[in-house]
């Protein structure tokens, strides 16, 4: 894995994705949700979704700054 994606050892959940890679952790969460929930993994569906709206408000917050 890239140095780039591991990012420090005790950073918070979602804060290893660097920002140009954000719009790709969506799709990718979103993606896993439907998986989960078709497998029947209602609790690992619900993670994912938690996961991508994390990202999706920093995609907001980090990309309307300038």
């Amino acid at each position: 894995m890239s140095i780039k994606l591991k990012g420090k050892p005790y950073s918070p959940e979602g804060s290893r994705v660097p920002t140009d890679l954000l719009s790709k952790a969506i799709r990718y969460e979103a993606a896993r949700a439907t998986v989960f929930e078709q497998q029947g993994k209602p609790d690992n569906a619900s993670e994912c979704l938690k996961l991508k709206r994390f990202y999706e408000r920093r995609a907001m917050e980090e990309c309307t700054e300038s």
